[in-house]
């Protein structure tokens, strides 16, 4: 994975396929929790070998994305209710907008909640479409001209799940998350800490995903300087 640039048009970033991939499938899921599918299921499921794999439950073996995604727990949401969402995840994604009144919240979540959604799978799908897209030169993706926005909000919302499933609360428990990534890459976790191969790759997505986006608003200052 590579920092955006500016490019005519737009910026793009360098990937490589199976990164390509991986970032498909988390905003598809995203997109499902949400109450929308993208993809048809299993679509981009992995096709790697034994010494990629990880156990499952069952007996079966699944792949480090598949293991991951799984451990995301992605539940379909469901449209038009009025209750705030017991999926934590889900819950963050469309927060009361009313903590003092749990009825003026109700309300306002039913007035608002099928717009919100919409809006939401509508920029997950802008990005889902350009990495699920054919490849351009130097497989690079692209986020073209105007369309800034509406990936800095998909990657958000991205974030926003991994967040969730991995307890990052504040900004402590962010750095922790960052320090274990670290950690991950750098081959220094020895496995003795409670740490697992799952929990330190969402870590892994989490930080590589806030560096991505970081650099997509750095590409766009220097385009905006550069005018």
């Amino acid at each position: 994975m590579h920092a955006f640039v500016p490019v005519p048009g737009g910026h793009a970033s360098k990937l490589a396929e199976t990164e390509r991939t991986v970032l498909a499938r988390l905003v598809a899921d995203t997109a499902e929790l949400l109450g929308t599918r993208l993809a048809e299921t299993g679509s981009g499921a992995g096709t790697g070998t034994g010494a990629g794999e990880l156990p499952a439950a069952g007996g079966t073996r699944l792949t480090p994305d598949d293991a991951v995604l799984a451990a995301l727990d992605f539940t379909p949401a469901e449209h038009l209710a009025p209750d705030a969402p017991a999926d934590p995840a889900l819950a963050r994604l469309l927060p009361p907008m009313s903590h003092d009144d749990p009825e003026l919240a109700a309300e306002l979540r039913a007035l608002t909640e099928g717009g919100l959604r919409s809006a939401k799978v509508s920029r997950l799908e802008t990005v889902w479409r350009e990495l699920r897209g054919p490849a351009r030169p130097g497989g690079a993706a692209v986020v073209r001209t105007g369309q800034e926005g509406a990936w800095l909000a998909a990657l958000t919302d991205v974030r926003l799940v991994l967040a969730s499933r991995l307890g990052i609360e504040d900004d402590d428990d962010a750095e922790e998350v960052y320090d274990r990534a670290q950690s991950a890459r750098s081959g220094g976790d020895d496995g003795d800490d409670g740490h697992d191969p799952v929990t330190d790759a969402l870590a892994t997505m989490y930080a590589a995903l806030t560096w991505w986006q970081e650099s997509l608003l750095e590409s766009m200052e220097r385009a905006r300087r550069a005018k």
